[in-house]
């Protein structure tokens, strides 16, 4: 994040401690320092006075941030938390605390996010997670609501926390338990992201699916999937599709008419999905991969994932 400290915040020795705190999370990286030379003016006469030996690197530090911050316009950069001088130690403790992603599956959802992070460069998130200044919450399915309230709970007057849940939706458009639950996470002052197809694994592109299972397997079954419709594609069961494929095709009844019309021929062959690991190979063929290949998924696709992608970098 980057962190506003105004000119209060430098006015008594015994902040002292709480105010090298902060600044050691800028030292590292982890945070940014949002300043002006009024601010610089009134830390290098603090710091002079209560830190000497350090005092010089700091002053220059809030000036390389000054610089920084004039040339910084990425959709990268991150969100701006001002704190407050009367709750300062709360702040210190919120903001040098990891951030949290409460998610259903912490493996499977670790996997989605560190690929979208690498297809779409987030070098803050990358950086983030390869520190641990992020963490994965297990939530799990039912309890997710739960936990987010107990991950709320674990920051004072900062929740540097995003949830993130499957939409389970089998139609498009189709409010489930899962806009329910947001609705009760948002309330807590977390930050929710639904996402708008079935599951993560409706948004692994054509050629991550080619490398799932054996690879015969996964080309017949990815050229039935390309006759889908987008709409049909993002409700598919991507990971078991229509049922066991020695087994008659089975479509769920409120998937009825979303199928209408698909050739028994292309619904034999989605039998059996592309299996419990398409997150795990997604993670696996995000280097190879490009927006475009999300793109094609999709005419909001990739407007949603950077969406999404921002919700994240807004709490590191």
């Amino acid at each position: 994040m980057r962190i506003d400290i105004p000119s209060e915040v430098f006015s008594t020795e015994e902040a002292l401690p709480d105010i090298l705190y902060l600044l050691n999370t800028v030292v590292q990286g982890r945070h940014e320092w949002a300043t002006n030379p009024q601010v610089v003016e009134t830390a290098g006469y603090y710091l002079r006075k209560h830190a000497p030996k350090n005092a010089q690197a700091y002053v220059e530090l809030a000036r390389k941030s000054m610089v920084a911050a004039m040339w910084s316009g990425s959709s990268d950069a991150p969100t701006t938390v001002r704190v407050e001088a009367e709750n300062l130690r709360d702040y210190v403790a919120d903001l040098v605390r990891p951030a949290l992603v409460v998610v259903e599956d912490r493996d499977s959802d670790g996997h989605f996010i560190r690929a979208l992070a690498c297809v779409f460069a987030s070098q803050r998130l990358l950086k983030a997670l390869e520190n641990g200044w992020i963490e994965l919450e297990h939530g799990g399915g039912g309890s997710l609501a739960r936990i987010a309230g107990s991950t709320a709970e674990k920051f004072k007057v900062c929740i540097r926390a995003v949830a993130i849940l499957d939409s389970d939706r089998m139609t498009p458009n189709q409010a489930t338990q899962s806009h329910r639950k947001a609705e009760q996470i948002q309330k807590l002052g977390i930050s929710v992201h639904v996402l708008e197809l079935r599951e993560a694994e409706n948004y692994a592109p054509n050629r991550t699916l080619a490398e799932t299972g054996r690879k015969r397997d996964a080309s017949r079954r990815l050229a039935h999937l390309k006759k889908l419709t987008p709409e049909q594609r993002g409700h598919y069961d991507m990971k078991y599709g229509f049922g066991p494929v020695d087994k008659e095709p089975k479509i769920p009844a409120e998937q009825s008419s979303l199928y209408d019309g698909v050739d028994r021929l292309t619904l034999m062959g989605l039998r059996g999905g592309f299996g419990k690991n398409v997150l795990k190979v997604l993670e696996d063929t995000s280097h190879n991969l490009t927006s475009r290949d999300f793109e094609a998924l999709g005419v909001n696709i990739l407007s949603e994932l950077r969406s999404l992608m921002t919700k994240i970098s807004n709490v590191i």
